[in-house]
């Protein structure tokens, strides 16, 4: 393939990079190996429709034009003239033809979101117990001289498979799967959306152009749009892992819409870093990777093959590049939401729930349990 041509944001955002994105470092390596897995056994099962342009409607606009210039003029009596007739023809087969490539355009941004929507769920699926773990180390209230329940992921998951059964270490994943789809999109959607403004606002023919600072900001906006989707979705999830007995349904009746933002702030907190983060260091690893790429050699002195844009390696490589310090940076805002998402429907019954509507209220609760220490719960 040719990678000197400019590159443009819908083709840089191939479906290899969506996948699961964790909060914590392993959560987030084995989630985004299994979402780029999943991902490309979908695309063998379900190959991209392959659409060619119309030439045949194209094509008949042409005679017709030529046809306007030579014609007789339309008769006196008011009718319609040969002229007229190819005019109106005219029209529309290009009317026709642009709505054939419209729907080619549009069914293949509905395969690429099924696509997304699989890859995604599998990926939640696959690594659900690990996010159970993380939950149930942040969530568990400490007190002076009381015996730590959850100490590490492994013990975790053991523990809770032992005395709750192993179906407790995916309680919760129902909203997870279903709202990956939704998540994917707006995240993966804002992010489109603010490089293609920055690319048309700088007169930029290539996106892999964009500098540092729009960047950031294209991933600051997947951070807040997929926060519609993420709140609602974890505010569930998470009272089902720690304890809820209440289906999705029952749960999002009782809470209603208010409470099922509750902790959108925290949300907030923690999505606008990651995606700055992840998007940014995922597109300049990516660019690093392929640029590499060019300037190698085989044994013999000649240039390397140079791998395709979605390369399915270099994908994997950059998502798992980018995850670590989008996930590992925002541990400290994930604690805090746990917390505040946690609260309600009588989980914690016959304790004090010391978690607070507020950031800092959540923070100073934390912080009196284990100091610092307590804000980094789940980074292991």
């Amino acid at each position: 393939p040719n990678l000197s041509k400019p590159v443009s944001v819908d083709e840089m955002h191939q479906p290899g990079m969506r996948g699961g994105m964790g909060v914590i470092a392993a959560l987030l390596l084995i989630g985004l190996a299994c979402a780029h897995c999943s991902l490309h056994r979908a695309q063998r099962t379900f190959p991209l429709l392959q659409f060619e342009p119309s030439s045949r409607l194209s094509a008949a606009g042409r005679p017709l034009l030529t046809a306007r210039a030579t014609a007789p003029p339309a008769p006196q009596g008011g009718g319609m003239g040969f002229v007229q007739v190819a005019s109106l023809l005219e029209d529309i087969t290009l009317a026709a033809d642009k709505a054939r490539q419209g729907a080619m355009g549009a069914g293949e941004a509905v395969l690429d979101f099924m696509l997304g929507a699989v890859s995604g769920g599998v990926a939640s699926f696959s690594v659900f117990p690990i996010d159970m773990a993380k939950t149930r180390m942040q969530d568990q209230r400490l007190v002076a001289g009381g015996e730590v329940m959850y100490k590490n992921a492994v013990q975790t998951i053991l523990k809770v498979a032992n005395t709750e059964g192993i179906r407790a270490c995916y309680r919760g994943v129902l909203p997870v799967v279903i709202g990956s789809a939704p998540e994917a999109a707006l995240q993966l959607g804002g992010d489109v959306a603010g490089r293609k403004y920055f690319v048309k606002k700088l007169g930029l023919k290539d996106v892999r152009d964009l500098p540092l600072w729009c960047e950031l900001v294209s991933g600051t906006l997947a951070g807040v749009l997929q926060v519609i989707a993420t709140n609602p979705m974890e505010r569930v999830k998470i009272l089902q892992q720690v304890g809820a007995k209440d289906t999705t349904l029952g749960i999002i009746k009782k809470l209603g819409v208010k409470g099922l933002y509750e902790g959108t702030s925290a949300c907030l907190l923690r999505d606008i870093p990651f995606g700055a983060i992840y998007f940014t260091t995922y597109a300049r690893t990516k660019k690093y990777l392929i640029n590499a790429s060019k300037k190698a050699k085989d044994k013999n002195g000649k240039p390397r093959p140079v791998p395709d844009e979605d390369n399915f390696i270099y994908a994997l490589i950059a998502g798992l590049v980018a995850g670590v310090p989008g996930a590992g940076l925002t541990v400290p805002c994930d604690v805090i939401k746990t917390r505040m998402q946690s609260s309600g429907l009588a989980v914690h019954e016959g304790t004090t729930l010391l978690s607070r509507p507020t950031i800092i209220g959540t923070a100073k609760a934390l912080y009196s349990e284990g100091g610092a220490a307590a804000l980094w719960r789940g980074a292991e």
